[in-house]
């Protein structure tokens, strides 16, 4: 019995000497440090079931990471031609807006010189008729103020209706119209209605109609002419 027990001792002691001699040689070899050793405490500290919970739980967290990488990336990703593509539809699209602009401005530059011809145009006639104007105010100046005009006049208002329409008649046959209806704007209403009746009652009613739409606008222009005078004239009241 003490045989055995001594043989059990001695193989107990070798193996205890064997492993220590593994365990040795691991570490001397650099296949086993501190480090190692705690991972494999943890290792088996960790049950199975909690391994295969924290195994999921990492899946998950990395599946949703990758969902939100994919989310943070521009939603059409394009390789190098199609940028080349964009780039060059941006660059036909501002060069479609430049030339639209330019043309609207050629359009405007256009319209603006057609106004400036049409204002230049307006602004001719109206020196043409304004110094036509001034030319027949100044042939009436030359026809009203002279004696021979007061001495015509007073023919006429002494003369019958009948006779001063003829005399009148002749002067228009002689082209001097403008110089008739001076004689029946100066003449009285009730003269001028009487000589007028008188064309009317020759079939010269519209001979008559025409001479009274000259006295009428004779009128108007004689108004204008003394309200300009009246703007022109100096003020001569004290203050």
């Amino acid at each position: 019995m003490k045989k055995l027990t001594r043989a059990i001792t001695v193989v107990a002691v070798l193996n205890l000497l064997g492993v220590l001699a593994g365990i040795a040689w691991v570490f001397a070899s650099g296949r086993v440090d501190k480090q190692r050793v705690l991972e494999v405490v943890d290792l088996f500290e960790e049950t199975t079931e909690g391994r295969d919970a924290r195994i999921k739980s990492e899946e998950a967290e990395a599946e949703a990471a990758r969902a939100a990488a994919e989310t943070d990336l521009p939603e059409l990703a394009m390789n190098s031609g199609e940028l080349n593509d964009v780039r060059l539809q941006l660059t036909q699209i501002d060069r479609a807006r430049l030339e639209r602009m330019q043309r609207e401005i050629s359009d405007l530059q256009n319209t603006l010189k057609r106004e400036r011809a049409l204002l230049a145009s307006e602004r001719v006639d109206f020196e043409e008729q304004r110094e036509a104007f001034e030319a027949m105010r100044q042939r009436l100046r030359d026809i009203e103020g002279s004696d021979q005009f007061s001495k015509a006049l007073n023919v006429l208002k002494e003369s019958k209706a009948k006779d001063s329409k003829e005399m009148l008649n002749v002067l228009i046959d002689e082209g001097k119209r403008e110089q008739v209806v001076s004689y029946l704007s100066a003449l009285a209403t009730g003269v001028r209605t009487e000589i007028i009746a008188e064309f009317i009652k020759a079939d010269q009613a519209e001979l008559a109609a025409g001479l009274l739409e000259s006295i009428r606008l004779r009128g108007q222009e004689t108004a204008l002419t003394d309200a300009n005078t009246d703007d022109n004239a100096p003020d001569t009241l004290g203050p």
